[in-house]
């Protein structure tokens, strides 16, 4: 299991983050515990600018890979920090990220009665429509006098505190079990055996099981993803080490949810040029995780060119690059030199290099690197006859010929010469 747990406040010292961290070191066999900051959030506000609502996107990106979320606050005057209330706004404002997500509610506070005032309005707050998460009732972990319940390493000492939230913990971790069992059978059914096992699409070209369909697109050597004709996250391919990391908690989501606010506005060009009909590929070259990737975007369209959604392959080109720089498409670098009377594959001039960061093709005036040895000249099969020929005619080995010699086709070019 794997839970967020989120700081309720902005100050930089608060007792509900060593209860947090208290809590990561001593369940540990239980559940990974990541504990999520506030204070980075803006202050809620409709007109902040998107492109500065990066802190609250990330937090939503926790939310989501997240099998359910830990809130704890302090209180103040009676009820939750004001920053912990705005955290609340902006993961309910235009946004489920908290839907159906299990959640419990914690707290310390340096009075007898706890923060239990402040976990009351916690609980209206998240069973609110807007928020909607699923709460487990009489679930209450309430620490009082926190100056001297917790050591100066962190520990909470007294134990009667202990027991009320080892016990407390452990009816979440099976409260959210029940929510993730229920979701991975959905998924068995629709991901694992999507619809009838038996059932077959008909192609122009063939015929596929659903199986065969589904195994067809996690084989393809590139991540898919999908955003459909509604701009709504639709599907992605099921791949390990993925460069972009999805799960099934984002589909439905829109591209501005699941995609960060600054790559935003790129996307949105991307998708309107496809709307529009102006584009129907877009490349983008860059560097991830170290190695060199290309992410090609495709208007999805059916066959009367009517849009359907941007499809998006991602895949690191590092293999191809090196086969390239290795001089894998080099003439006859691969023995693809006439065998027998086969004639050889026509030469082509080099294709110029992509240009890194815009995709264009572009010269470059940088000297190619030159091999520690000259390599010898590869002679083709039709070459190495012309040779003989002529040695034979200089030595008079060769002295008559029952049958001339068909034309050979050019060594370099296939043309046929006399």
């Amino acid at each position: 299991m794997k839970f967020v747990a989120i700081v309720g406040t902005n100050a930089d010292f608060s007792y509900n983050r060593v209860l947090l961290q208290f809590m990561k070191k001593h369940f540990w066999r239980m559940a990974e515990i990541e504990i999520a900051e506030i204070k980075d959030l803006p202050a809620f506000s409709k007109d902040v600018p998107f492109e500065e609502t990066t802190p609250v996107w990330k937090l939503k990106q926790q939310i989501n890979a997240a099998d359910g979320v830990i809130f704890s606050t302090p209180e103040y005057d009676h009820a939750v920090p004001a920053a912990m209330k705005s955290a609340v706004e902006w993961l309910s404002y235009q946004s489920k990220v908290l839907h159906g997500k299990p959640a419990m509610i914690v707290g310390v506070s340096y009075g007898r009665q706890a923060s239990a005032r402040a976990q009351q309005q916690m609980r209206k707050m998240l069973l609110s429509p807007d928020c909607n998460a699923n709460l487990l009732s009489g679930n209450e972990v309430l620490i009082g006098n926190a100056a001297k319940v917790f050591s100066k390493d962190g520990r909470l000492t007294d134990q009667a505190y202990v027991d009320n939230l080892e016990k407390c913990f452990t009816n979440f971790v099976e409260y959210a079990e029940l929510f993730k069992n229920a979701s991975r059978g959905e998924q068995l059914m629709s991901v694992k055996r999507p619809m009838i096992e038996d059932a077959y699409v008909s192609f122009p070209t063939g015929r596929l099981s659903l199986r065969e369909v589904q195994a067809i697109f996690n084989t393809i050597p590139f991540e898919i993803d999908l955003i459909d004709a509604t701009d709504r996250f639709a599907y992605y391919s099921d791949k390990p080490n993925r460069e972009h990391v999805r799960n099934v908690n984002q589909l439905g989501e829109t591209y501005s949810e699941c995609h960060p606010p600054k790559a935003v506005p790129a996307v949105k060009a991307i998708i309107d040029s496809f709307k529009n009909g102006t584009k129907d590929v877009v490349a983008r070259p860059l560097m991830m995780n170290g190695h060199r990737v290309l992410i090609r975007y495709y208007a999805l369209r059916d066959v009367d060119g009517h849009y359907l959604g941007t499809i998006e392959f991602t895949g690191s080109v590092d293999d191809i690059l090196n086969l390239a720089e290795n001089g894998a498409w080099n003439a006859d670098a691969t023995s693809s030199a006439s065998h027998g009377h086969a004639a050889p594959a026509p030469v082509e001039e080099p294709v110029p290099a992509m240009d890194a960061t815009t995709g264009a093709s572009e010269d470059t005036d940088e000297e190619p690197a030159a091999p520690s040895e000259p390599a010898a000249p590869v002679m083709s099969a039709a070459a190495q006859r012309a040779e003989q020929a002529e040695t034979d005619a200089n030595t008079g080995a060769s002295d008559a010929v029952d049958d001339p010699e068909e034309t050979d086709a050019d060594a370099m070019t296939g043309a046929s010469e006399n």
